[in-house]
């Protein structure tokens, strides 16, 4: 078997100490992004929910408790505000109070806004700084104007 010269010895250790910090900011890196793709899915699939229950008139505190329940990875508690609108504002300018005379084909919006878990990892920008933003739109259904209804207003 053949022994390293003296020149040789330690050339690995120095090549990985070289290497360790490029490969562990890529490591972590990785891992802080894909935490915060999960997050941000996580929102999305809560808001489309949360549009599909606001459109059959969940309450308010039900329709908050079950799309923050959904959220991954926030640092506090999710805003959840649901909004109606009529089918013709396709900006979303101007809410309205659902009634018997304009619910047909109304929408409601529900927008979910929090912050995702953060690494604090050092020389790697974190995606519009951990700020989650997701909304969703649903066609209101099954609008029952008989008396004015909690279920029907819009979430703060």
């Amino acid at each position: 078997m053949r022994r390293c010269h003296k020149p040789e010895q330690g050339a690995a250790a120095v090549e990985f100490a070289l290497i360790l910090p490029v490969f562990s900011l890529m490591l972590f890196g990785t891992i802080q992004y894909s935490m915060y793709f999960w997050s941000a899915q996580s929102a999305a699939d809560a808001a489309r929910e949360g549009a599909r229950r606001g459109a059959v008139g969940q309450t308010c505190s039900d329709l908050t408790s079950m799309t923050t329940g959904l959220v991954k990875l926030e640092t506090a508690t999710p805003t959840v505000t649901r909004r109606y609108y009529a089918a013709t504002d396709t900006t979303f300018s101007t809410p309205i109070t659902l009634s018997s005379t304009n619910a047909v084909d109304a929408n409601v919006r529900i927008r979910i806004t929090y912050n995702s878990s953060d690494l604090n990892i050092p020389f790697i920008p974190f995606p519009a700084q951990g700020a989650v933003t997701e909304t969703a739109v649903s066609r209101v259904e099954s609008f029952k104007p008989a008396t004015p209804n909690p279920k029907w207003v819009a979430c703060p």
